[in-house]
């Protein structure tokens, strides 16, 4: 009786230590497949991303290449650097220009005293520094609506810091902040090619030859 419940309790606590190895096990496979579940979930989902990304790609290109439906980023940047050209164009023919050459023959113009008086205050008036007239001031204004356009029209291909500094630069070449002179307005225009990665112009590294050869 004795030999029969020492065996019994022998099995009894051998069945227990096997149970207790066979839970060990079953939590290690359960925290190892866990831990594999975030590579599963991974590979599982790259082949979406993948086909996503090209679906993306052919719909933009669809969009912007084919049904011209809006512009693509470089023709956004490329439009605003035009129009940046008209304005430094219009703003350095204005830059303190010489005065008209005297006729070639012919007596020479009368000179009136409120026209000598005039020519007389003109160097001090340029040393302050030369503004723009009514018509120039108007063209001006039409190139920077142009500007402010395209930043409300395209204002995802702007971030948020770009947006706001090119609105005050603009604020501040059409006198909206206070006057300004011609050699102020260019030092604007300066300021702003040479801050916004935008307004620069990216070589393609191909010589001008080959680029003409291969256009032909």
């Amino acid at each position: 009786m004795r030999r029969l419940t020492q065996r019994t309790f022998s099995r009894h606590f051998f069945l227990q230590f096997i149970k207790k190895e066979l839970m060990s096990a079953l939590v290690a496979m359960d925290e190892l497949m866990s831990s594999n579940e975030i590579n599963a979930k991974i590979a599982a989902m790259t082949p979406v991303v993948i086909l996503l990304y090209g679906a993306r790609s052919i719909f933009r290109f669809c969009f912007y290449a084919l049904l011209k439906f809006g512009k693509s980023k470089e023709e956004t940047y490329q439009s605003f650097r035009h129009t940046i050209l008209d304005i430094e164009r219009l703003l350095t023919m204005r830059d303190n220009p010489p005065d008209a050459p005297p006729p070639l023959s012919g007596p020479l113009p009368s000179v009136s005293p409120r026209r000598a008086i005039n020519n007389a205050q003109a160097p001090s008036e340029s040393s302050k520094g030369n503004v723009l007239d009514a018509n120039d001031l108007g063209m001006l204004m039409l190139h920077i609506h142009e500007c402010r356009m395209l930043l409300w029209e395209d204002r995802k291909r702007f971030s948020q810091s770009e947006a706001r500094n090119v609105t005050e630069d603009l604020a501040e070449l059409s006198g909206e902040r206070g006057p300004v002179s011609v050699q102020q307005q260019l030092a604007i225009i300066s300021r702003m090619c040479r801050t916004y990665s935008f307004l620069k112009v990216i070589s393609t590294g191909q010589s001008f030859d080959f680029a003409f050869r291969s256009s032909l």
